[in-house]
């Protein structure tokens, strides 16, 4: 069982607010070991080690995906380095990190329970061990597995593409209006034997069409219609979200019906209420994933952050697409602290 940490959430903001979390996992292993947070280590390879401390570099090609650490239980001072390292902190964050290391009520529970802390982007993620002969730490890309998301109505795209696009969104949400216009979404659909789309409903609730727009997407899905509807959704995006709930939800039969939809059918999927099944897809979006707010896009298992950064997405591609594969290589890296 995993437990989330109790230390490292305000840490992480401060890593985040300055644009650290995440960065050096991207770089190469010589990028990594040169850090002045790790002056101390000497560096052959992937391992550097100062003492009976050794950190071990995950990666694929050239880009570290993945920090560990083993260090003896007194050395904390390496080990929060080693933590730090992956998201190429400051030498100043070093001590906060590490007087929670040497807190005994910290160890008691390290000792039987392995912690996991997600970055407050959801790109990276620190697990931290503590056995009788020592410390372990892993510090590395998220990747969430297919099985995190709900199963989806429709998906675009060949199913053997070797990119698949997860799309959390709510159809009223200004930004993920400016996602589905986005060149980034064009190419992505231009593509189909190389990005396979699946789009989740995550409708907020300060957004009140978001949820009828849903249900009414799921009803033109029912007929093979969904990114039909969706594009005439977007189309008349300034539209409908000026409307009152009953023009909108009229609206939205017309916009079905312009995607090719059938009315009867149509109508009496209309007359249904879906509202439980979307729900229940967010709620678990939330939980596996932590979604807080839309769009969230998910590139292979490892969220986007900026979905309109050709440089990460081909760098997101490079290391799970390559065998093995980020996921298979630091989900074998996490059996050693579980």
């Amino acid at each position: 069982m995993r437990f989330r940490l109790p230390f490292l959430p305000s840490l992480l903001a401060a890593l985040l607010a300055g644009g650290g979390a995440q960065a050096q996992l991207w770089h190469t292993p010589q990028a990594t070991a040169a850090q002045p947070l790790l002056k101390g280590f000497q560096a052959q390879g992937d391992l550097l080690t100062r003492g009976q401390t050794r950190i071990e570099l995950d990666r694929i090609g050239q880009r570290v995906i993945g920090v560990y650490v083993t260090a003896p239980r007194s050395d904390t001072d390496g080990v929060a380095r080693a933590i730090l390292s992956a998201w190429g902190a400051p030498e100043t964050a070093v001590p906060d990190l590490k007087k929670v290391l040497d807190d005994p009520g910290f160890q008691q529970q390290a000792a039987t329970r392995l912690f996991e802390e997600v970055d407050q982007s959801g790109g990276s993620v620190a697990n931290v061990r503590l056995r009788q002969d020592g410390w372990q730490a892993y510090t590395a890309l998220k990747v969430y597995p297919q099985s995190a998301f709900p199963k989806e109505s429709a998906s675009l795209g060949q199913g053997n593409a070797p990119a698949r696009l997860d799309l959390v969104s709510d159809f009223q949400c200004p930004y993920c209006h400016q996602l589905w216009n986005s060149v980034s979404m064009a190419e992505w659909r231009s593509k189909p034997g190389v990005y396979q789309l699946n789009y989740h409903h995550f409708p907020l609730s300060f957004h009140p069409l978001a949820l009828p727009a849903a249900q009414a997407s799921e009803c033109a899905a029912e007929q093979g219609r969904f990114w039909e509807f969706s594009d005439r959704l977007n189309e008349g995006f300034d539209t409908w979200t000026r409307q009152t709930d009953p023009e909108a939800r009229r609206s939205f039969r017309d916009y079905a019906l312009g995607a090719g939809a059938a009315p009867e059918p149509l109508d009496r999927c209309l007359g249904q209420d879906h509202s439980r099944q979307i729900m229940a897809g967010a709620d678990r979006l939330q939980r596996s994933l932590n979604v807080t707010g839309t769009p969230s896009v998910y590139l292979n298992g490892i969220k986007l952050g900026n979905y309109n950064d050709a440089s990460e997405i081909r760098a997101i591609r490079a290391v799970t697409e390559a065998g093995p594969g980020a996921a298979n290589v630091t989900e074998q890296r996490l059996k050693t602290l579980r």
